[in-house]
């Protein structure tokens, strides 16, 4: 009996539709409709793969995590290019060029701390002129690409993590919803943040940021709504209380730190 005498159930695939574009991506359409704060056409009730597959209008939590990975990929290329020819021209690993430049631009200010961070200045600076080992730009090239990587999965580190705490919160808050609708409203909330990829750009680039994250934060927050059914008061609460929670344990934690440094040095 052929293949196609059998009835195509939503969520039976074969491994070549399994790891189509389209089951890993939303659409364009999608996209533009959230951009728009129009999250709730584009997310079904469940968020699971097989509402997807019976209803391609829907987004999965898999088409979530294909779009934040490829946002980041995308937002960081520009700043891959730049960094390989800024490491390339000094010779050095792209880590190395950070520290001196930080160092210098920061020196004066660390000078009236009372900590001997000379040693560490000068060490970073003779470190960052040792020629290595390897060709120049070869080095410059893998470390640039190692930042690029560094991009889709902080982004996806971000977006899982933390929205494990809005989703915890927002249970809390009384707002029933599954955990893959939630991850797949909230992923598109990472859209504005491609124009992060203007970042090496002076001026423009930092304006350029700060709207995206402006922007991603009111869509998230929007997402929030939507997904949780909660009011807009308790949403914009659960997203962000977990990064208020966040901010005091590191706050304690860096007051800490500077107690211990400052008895070690007495």
């Amino acid at each position: 009996m052929s293949s196609d005498s059998y009835v195509a159930l939503p969520g039976d695939a074969s491994t070549r539709e399994v790891w189509s574009l389209n089951n890993w991506l939303p659409r364009i359409e999608q996209v533009r409709a959230a951009l728009q704060l129009r999250i709730d056409e584009v997310i079904g009730a469940t968020g699971d793969e097989g509402e997807n597959e019976a209803d391609l209008a829907t987004t999965s939590m898999r088409q979530g995590m294909g779009l934040v990975f490829v946002l980041g990929v995308l937002a960081g290329a520009l700043p891959f290019v730049v960094n390989w020819i800024s490491a390339t021209r000094a010779g050095t690993a792209l880590p190395l060029l950070r520290l001196v430049q930080n160092l210098n631009e920061q020196g004066d200010q660390w000078a009236t701390l009372p900590l001997p961070l000379d040693i560490w200045v000068d060490t970073a600076r003779t470190l960052a002129g040792v020629d290595p080992r390897a060709p120049g730009w070869l080095v410059a090239f893998l470390s640039a690409l190692g930042e690029w990587i560094n991009w889709p999965l902080n982004w996806l580190a971000l977006w899982l993590v933390y929205g494990l705490g809005v989703l915890v919160v927002s249970k809390l808050l009384g707002g029933p919803t599954t955990l893959q609708r939630f991850y797949a409203a909230t992923a598109y909330a990472f859209t504005p943040l491609l124009l992060a990829a203007l970042s090496p750009i002076p001026c423009l680039g930092a304006l350029a940021t700060f709207v995206g994250i402006v922007w991603m934060v009111v869509m998230y927050i929007h997402a929030v709504y939507v997904v949780t059914g909660l009011d807009m008061g308790r949403a914009i609460l659960s997203v962000f209380l977990p990064a208020a929670l966040v901010a005091v344990v590191g706050v304690i934690m860096l007051g800490a730190t500077i107690l211990s440094l400052l008895q070690l040095l007495i």
